[in-house]
């Protein structure tokens, strides 16, 4: 048993490093290059603009679910509001460009198009519980953009402006955002590990073929988990294929990617516990009733 965890939690390490080092590299070069201004005046309001604007952003990225840790902390803290925030961590992993293009050819275009949309609506809708809920202090978030502004204008106060700024993303992205987030990914890619060792196949494929029950399971199995939405449709393709309920399936693929415990982990240490309450509990309902709703007018 335990030579079995190591080796899942080695292949959930192996799978998610690519999107880990991406991630990293994407938030330090958009703490370098992204001006802080502009991401508070795109992100930083609380308004509907600003989740949306986040939403779209998220949707074509290639960032997978622990890749997507770093680049939505490092939007938080150059200014964006906690929901756009929030709208990214699920709108980012959940889907992108690859994966569109791998179940439109496995799964098919109807349910592709059920994918886009739910993925959308449930970062759309997560954002906004988010700005009704939880008060964003818009003060204390000016204050954090301005402190890192002042680090990014003390690294940039040589004349090598492109070495100066390559430098600061290197820094903030693979040492700053390591220590700051490292150990909650570890953490993670363990548990996931433990789950899947302990999980058997045939209780998965038993348990999903129909009903909304199936729907319940695959957000139990999927929320811990470390699930690639690119890495994941080939599976879900083929248990829809063995007779899963493509709705549980659907569910699957946006819990999964969204939620992670890496994930959940380091919003719960950036953000507090009751936003990351909200996250997980908002990604589960709201992704059950839009598949509910989608297999249920028989679109998928």
């Amino acid at each position: 048993m335990v030579v079995n965890i190591l080796l899942w939690t080695w292949e959930f390490t192996k799978e998610a490093s690519p999107w880990l080092l991406l991630g990293f590299l994407f938030a330090g070069l958009l703490k370098a290059f992204a001006p802080s201004e502009l991401v508070f005046r795109c992100l930083g309001q609380r308004n509907l603009r600003s989740i949306l604007t986040a939403t779209l952003i998220g949707i074509p990225l290639p960032l997978c679910s622990c890749g997507v840790i770093p680049t939505g902390i490092a939007l938080s803290k150059s200014g964006a509001s906690r929901a756009a925030t929030l709208a990214f961590f699920v709108s980012a992993p959940a889907t992108n460009i690859t994966a569109i293009l791998i179940a439109l050819g496995m799964i098919g275009w109807r349910f592709t198009i059920a994918m886009i949309l739910a993925c959308f609506g449930v970062a759309l809708l997560t954002g906004l519980l988010s700005f009704v809920i939880i008060k964003d202090n818009v003060k204390q978030r000016k204050l954090k953009k301005e402190a890192y502004d002042f680090n990014l204008r003390e690294m940039l106060s040589s004349k090598e402006e492109l070495k100066a700024k390559l430098r600061f993303s290197f820094n903030y992205g693979f040492i700053d955002m390591v220590e700051d987030i490292g150990l909650y990914l570890i953490l993670g890619l363990i548990i996931a590990g433990i789950i899947a060792a302990i999980t058997p196949e045939v209780i998965i494929e038993r348990y999903l073929g129909s009903g909304i029950i199936s729907l319940f399971i695959m957000v139990l199995i999927g929320t811990p988990m470390y699930i690639c939405s690119t890495g994941s449709i080939p599976f879900v393709a083929a248990l829809i294929g063995k007779g899963m309920n493509p709705s549980a399936g659907l569910v699957f693929l946006i819990v999964g990617p969204a939620t992670n415990l890496s994930t959940i982990l380091a919003i719960f240490k950036s953000m507090g516990r009751g936003t990351a309450l909200l996250y997980v509990s908002s990604v589960a309902i709201i992704s059950i009733t839009i598949a509910y709703y989608l297999g249920m007018v028989g679109w998928i």
